[in-house]
Formats: structure tokens, sequence, C-alpha cells
């Protein structure tokens, strides 16, 4: 007992443990905010501490070479990300604006011109574009000839081609991935492996707590009050569209099947709450551990850059969220796709680490061992 007391002492001083103490307090002061603002935390979280959060990361992956073994796979990589963020841009520009005259009658031409609908069906596609950007990182990971990797790229593009229609993989690849997979599932394999390389107590302790916040959200009993949320928050909530994630989530769990959102229903608030939760520590988990990853690292003049571009989207989100929203889009969707590396990268790590750990243990049982 005396020797786990001095060793708990000793790792309560060094940096990571301190760093893995202070998420421990962000992850529940976190959710308290998120049970007494849901909405309004989550809409200060993504337009204050989103950028800064798209930009940094951004900066620091390429810093990392994208987490891929060669400069050759980060160009290649980069040009593959830069496409199919066009693809999604188009797609998500054309719905913004699709109730637009001048686009309007542009695709009617269309229409007209190839006998089919050709433009809205390329819309549809970019809703699982993101899946060609996944299954590429993991690619990357599996192998280092150029004609595999084709031959693989091309099978993910028929995938997408294959399956876009069904809504159930344009949801999962299209909304999900983006966004809670990415913010809150990618987040607790990141915390999980970098505990497994640490062999930190608190950082477990992190992992737990994550896992204790889906439980007490679901357990906890809410009672949303009409009319407690006001008109220009729920007018800035809707105008870019987050509730499409609400009711997805809520559909998918088979919780709610109308269209139409009831924000005060018990159970659109849990969601809610849990995706205020989910996008605020995980911004709050990125700018905690500077000393760990070293992001802030960079040059001066790039930080500089870095501050001013930040302040003007804040400031754009204040003027005008939705216009924020619709700027920022292509930077935060940039930062998911660029990211992909860095989550297969830490699966792997977590799958070679669990792997490494039963072969010990396996090893330990066997006759003899312990004299070799």
């Amino acid at each position: 007992m005396l020797q786990f007391t001095g060793i708990f002492r000793r790792a309560i001083m060094t940096n990571i443990a301190r760093i893995d103490l202070t998420n421990f307090f962000l992850i529940w002061i976190t959710l308290i905010l998120s049970f007494l603002f849901p909405f309004e935390l989550f809409l200060f979280s993504y337009a204050v501490l989103g950028p800064l959060h798209y930009m940094t990361e951004i900066n620091w992956l390429e810093k990392k070479n994208y987490f891929l073994g060669s400069r050759e796979d980060k160009v290649s990589y980069l040009i593959m990300s830069i496409l199919i963020i066009s693809l999604l841009a188009f797609g998500f520009l054309f719905k913004e604006f699709s109730n637009t005259d001048h686009l309007t009658a542009l695709n009617q031409q269309f229409n007209s011109n190839f006998g089919s609908e050709p433009v809205s069906n390329i819309v549809q596609w970019t809703y699982s574009i993101l899946f060609i950007g996944l299954f590429v990182s993991v690619i990357y990971f599996l192998t280092d000839r150029w004609l595999i990797r084709i031959l693989l790229i091309a099978l993910s593009i028929l995938i997408t081609l294959f399956f876009f229609t069904y809504p159930l993989f344009s949801i999962w690849f299209g909304l999900f991935l983006p966004t809670i997979v990415h913010v809150f599932l990618f987040t607790l394999l990141f915390m999980f492996f970098g505990a497994m390389r640490a062999k930190s107590l608190w950082g477990y302790l992190n992992v737990a707590s994550m896992l204790a916040v889906i439980i007490l959200i679901i357990m906890l009993k809410v009672s949303p009050v009409s009319g407690s949320i006001g008109q220009e928050t729920f007018n800035t909530y809707t105008s870019s569209h987050f509730q499409n994630l609400l009711l997805a989530i809520n559909k998918s769990l088979g919780l709610v099947q109308s269209q139409t959102l009831d924000i005060y229903l018990p159970v659109i608030w849990k969601i809610q709450i849990f995706i205020a939760f989910a996008y605020t520590y995980h911004y709050l988990n990125w700018f905690s551990k500077t000393t760990v990853i070293n992001w802030h690292q960079t040059g001066k003049q790039k930080m500089f850059v870095i501050l001013c571009l930040w302040l003007a989207s804040v400031g754009l989100y204040f003027l005008n969220y939705h216009i924020g929203f619709v700027a920022l889009y292509v930077l935060s969707m940039l930062h998911v796709i660029l990211e992909f590396p860095l989550n297969v990268s830490s699966i792997k790590g977590i799958f070679q680490g669990i792997s490494s750990s039963m072969r010990n243990l396996v090893a330990s049982k066997q006759p003899g061992w312990a004299n070799k």
C-alpha cells in the first residue's frame, strides 16, 4: 500500500498527470454547463472555440506530416483531401443556395439537357464522400504499394457510388462521422491511447469519466421549461441546420420519429446536452494539451496570422451566425479530413498495445518464464 502511494504521488507531479487531472475537472465542469445551457454552450463553443481549434490543429498536423510515413504520402493525401473538400463544398453550397433563382434555373437547364438530375445526384453523393477520406486513411497504413492503394481507392469510390442513395450510409458518413464520431468517439480513443502510452492513472480515469457522462445523461431526469430558450438562440441554432444532427441522433436511436423539432421534449434535450458536452470538451481537451503535443510551437508570424483569422471568424459569427457557419464550413471539414490518419494511427496503436499486453500476460503464465 505504501509503495502504491509513493508511485501515485510521483505520478501526480508529472506534467502529463497534471494535464490529465485538469481534464478530469474539465469533463465534469463541461457536463454541468451542458445541463444548464445545452443550446447556448454549444453555439458559443462552436463559434468561439471551434475556429481556433481548426486552425491550430491543421497547422500542427501539417508539422507532423499528417501522421503519415513519408513526404510523398503527405503530399498525395493533401491532394486527395483538397479534392474531397472541393466536392463537399460544392454539395454544401449548392444545397445552401439551391433556392436562389440562378441555381434553380441552372439546375433545370442541366436536367433538361441530360434528361436526369446530374447536379442533384452529385450533391446527394457528396453527403457520403467522407467515407472515401476515412477509407483512404486506412489504406495508407495497410500498404505503401501504390498499385494496391489505387485499386483500393477505386473500390472505396465504387462503394460510395453504390451506397450513397441509402439513407443510413449518408447519415453515418455524411452527418455522424464529421460531428459526433469526430468530437466524441475519436476524442475518447485518442485519450485512451494517450493513457496507455503514458500509463496514466488519471488518463484512464478520464476515459471512464467520458463513459460515465453518457450514463448520467441517460439516467438523470431533465424537465425542460417551455420558453426557457430564447427565440434568438433558437433561430440561430436552426438557421445553421444544427437541428438536423439533433433529429438524426434521436431517430437513429428510435426515440423520435417526427420531422419537426420540439426542443422541450426530454429526449431531445438530453441529446442536445450530449452534443454540447461533446463539442465543448473536444475543444477544451485540445487546448489543455499544449505542453504535451506542443501544437502551439510554431513561428510567430504564423501564429499571428492564425490569431487574426480566428478573431475575424469570431467577429463574423457575432455579426451573423449563419454567415459565419457557411464561411467556416470548408475549414471545419478540412480539419476533420486531415485528422483521419491520426485517428487511424490511434486505433492502430490501441490494438497494438492491447495485443502486446495480451502476449505479455500469456508469456507470464508459461512455465519457466520468470527464470528467463
